[in-house]
């Protein structure tokens, strides 16, 4: 049977103000780029794949323990704590606007769920601060701690390449990595102290791993789409990479 993953976020409207002289105009852009992502893990051997886009999480997002039955992985990239927390409802002043999403989230990974969260200007503590997931109930069940309302990017334009520290785990085991390879970008966080780090950058977190109560939960603090992910998403494992880190998160290996 295969892993039901629900891969939620990579995905951003965008406004432009065009100015020509004194005529002005506004576009409107829709950006997906969780193509990078779907286009690597859907057709890994094993894996059933939904996407959520951004927009569509406030609404469509697991809220009850039945709910979150239905997945054995969830996958958060580049996407705020808000989307997650704010319930539909707050216009229409129903109180409670809802369950508790993110207690139900939470012991979901306790229970035995499969968390990935990747990086991203919005996951972590994110760009200005906007991600929000430190001090949350999820951030309790990360391999990882992360600074609230700190901006933690580290921008890296010039690229900065991966380093190897645990090569036998199940997730690096056999997985050649090219040295070639550069990321852009990643969120700076902090490894917890029953956490084990698998690999690092600049001397920095890049993938860590943890085991809160019956489930696993993985940390990649790059983006694994544009841009941050620089040319990693063109190298020939990238999507056994990410099919490795699924089915580990789901106790497949």
């Amino acid at each position: 049977m295969s892993i039901r993953v629900l891969y939620c976020g990579d995905t951003q409207t965008e406004t432009l103000i065009s100015a020509k002289g004194i005529d002005t105009f506004i576009l409107n852009y829709y950006r997906d780029s969780a193509k990078v992502l779907r286009d690597a893990l859907s057709p890994r051997p094993g894996i059933a794949l939904t996407h959520m886009s951004a927009d569509r999480i406030r609404a469509e997002f697991p809220m009850t323990e039945e709910d979150f039955s239905q997945w054995d992985v969830i996958i958060l990239s580049d996407t705020g704590y808000n989307n997650f927390a704010l319930l539909p409802g707050n216009r229409e002043r129903i109180v409670p606007m809802g369950p508790d999403r993110i207690g139900n989230f939470r012991k979901w990974v306790e229970n035995g769920g499969g968390l990935i969260m990747a990086g991203g200007y919005t996951t972590y503590s994110g760009i200005e601060g906007k991600g929000l997931w430190g001090g949350t109930p999820i951030e309790a069940v990360l391999p990882v701690t992360c600074e609230r309302g700190i901006d933690d990017r580290i921008e890296v334009p010039d690229g900065a390449k991966l380093d190897v520290l645990v090569p036998e785990h199940p997730i690096l085991k056999g997985v050649t990595f090219d040295k070639d390879r550069i990321i852009l970008g990643y969120n700076r966080v902090f490894l917890k102290s029953d956490s084990t780090l698998l690999m690092e950058t600049r001397g920095d977190v890049f993938m860590a791993v943890a085991e809160p109560g019956k489930g696993r939960s993985v940390t990649y603090t790059t983006d694994p789409v544009y841009h941050w992910c620089g040319n990693l998403h063109e190298w020939e494992n990238y999507g056994l990479m990410w099919e490795r880190m699924v089915k580990w998160a789901a106790r497949e290996i």
